[in-house]
């Protein structure tokens, strides 16, 4: 067993879980510690102020900083409270911490923070606040990181940029917000994982401009997460792998053309993430929407699926798949594209018909349009007219009227109208059930 620290009680800070220290350090003496660089530890200071340059990185260790000050102080160094209780730190003028910003495992309470600059990675790894936090117009250069923290408050962002170091992620993974996470016009200049982070209430992004990769995947959405009104930049992209929830909010034109898998023809895991936006829009009975996250499911299933041409059937079923299924009727999600493909058949075969209209037998009757029925008005409506009768009725006779190789297209059309007006009658009951 670990020997007790006699500087410590078992007293936790804000039900942080930590001990606070007993010891008291003036904030005179804890001045001139952090300028020589000394590391202060288990000790409790109060109204701690910081001014003017500091040349030297410094560290607090499990200290209690109760109401620190921080006047328009610049750090050139790091700085690294860990393990720390800061109690309502306040924030004037314009702060700018040089190096990294090292928050490790401690414990803030009632953080309202605005105008400070960070130029290396603000880390608030295992962290933990109470209270609302309010962070505004700040500027996190060398990006932030929140892997477990625990946020027992609301959290509010405003006007906050954020840019990552080169080849690196704003990491907002695994993050917990037991009541609302807001982020208000705010910049991301690069990718931001929000990758197994997890909020109680309402996430709301809306205002917001991202740059890069926007990743929820593994994400909690256990209320409504507010992504419609975000700006997305040229290369933005998302990913929803494996979320958890039905509560997204966001529209289709927004997500098509930037799902990450799709680009990277990762069409399986394409699949998966269609597959979640059709479920989220089914739940909040957005049944268009639903339509086309499903349509987009299939595509990704289709494409997915192995083939080569070592093995020929396999390319012919593809092909029947996209012509039939997909540009067809929108794998029964649009009645109105089955009208157009019949239409399309219909024109088709009625054109084979009236060059080949010697191929029928005339009957006696006379050509609707009088004079002879070679002549291209007669050819274009008789051709127009058995092609729509086949394509509706099937063949029911007509086919002995024909003669020859003639026999080939009415036989090809009956079975076409017949597949075709059961896509269309899928398709339009679909939308009029729902």
């Amino acid at each position: 067993m670990a020997d007790h620290d006699p500087n410590l009680t078992d007293d936790d800070a804000g039900d942080a879980g930590q001990r606070r220290p007993k010891a008291t350090l003036s904030a005179a003496d804890a001045l001139e510690k952090v300028r020589l660089g000394i590391t202060i530890e288990n000790v409790r200071i109060e109204r701690l102020t910081f001014k003017g340059e500091w040349e030297k990185a410094f560290k607090f260790k499990n200290c209690h900083l109760v109401r620190p000050r921080f006047d328009g102080v610049t750090f050139k160094g790091d700085v690294e409270m860990i393990g720390c209780t800061i109690e309502r730190p306040h924030f004037s003028g314009k702060t700018t911490f040089g190096g990294h910003w090292r928050l490790t495992g401690s414990t803030i309470l009632s953080w309202q923070m605005t105008r400070v600059t960070v130029m290396g990675t603000c880390d608030l790894t295992s962290a933990t606040t109470r209270g609302t936090v309010g962070i505004s117009s700040c500027d996190f250069k060398g990006g932030i990181r929140l892997w477990e923290a625990a946020f027992h408050g609301w959290v509010n962002f405003k006007k906050c940029e954020f840019t990552a170091p080169p080849n690196g992620k704003i990491d907002l993974r695994s993050f917990v917000a037991h009541q609302g996470f807001v982020l208000a016009a705010c910049k991301f200049n690069s990718d931001v994982e929000l990758r197994g982070a997890s909020v109680a209430m309402k996430c709301d992004l809306s205002g917001s401009r991202f740059e890069g990769l926007l990743d929820f995947s593994r994400a909690k959405l256990n209320d409504y997460w507010y992504l419609e009104e975000i700006e997305m930049g040229e290369r933005c992209r998302l990913a929803f792998a494996n979320a958890i929830g039905d509560k997204l909010l966001i529209k289709p034109a927004q997500i098509d053309g930037r799902l990450q898998s799709e680009d990277a023809k990762d069409y399986l895991r394409a699949m998966k993430e269609y597959a979640f936006l059709k479920s989220c829009y089914a739940e909040q009975h957005r049944y268009d929407d639903e339509d086309w996250a499903f349509h987009r499911f299939k595509v990704m299933q289709r494409r997915g699926v192995d083939r080569s041409w070592q093995r020929p059937w396999t390319k012919v079923t593809q092909f029947l798949d996209w012509l039939f299924l997909d540009l067809g009727c929108g794998y029964c999600t649009n009645p109105y594209r089955a009208i157009r493909t019949a239409l399309i058949v219909i024109v088709l075969f009625a054109t084979v018909y009236a060059v080949g209209i010697e191929s029928f037998y005339e009957e006696g009757s006379r050509p609707p349009l009088g004079g002879d029925r070679t002549d291209l008005a007669n050819r274009s409506l008789l051709g127009l007219m058995t092609s729509v009768s086949l394509f509706t009725s099937g063949a029911q006779g007509i086919h002995q009227l024909a003669r020859g190789w003639m026999v080939v297209p009415i036989m090809l059309e009956a079975m076409l109208g017949l597949f075709l007006w059961g896509l269309f009658i899928v398709s339009f009951s679909r939308k009029v059930i729902r």
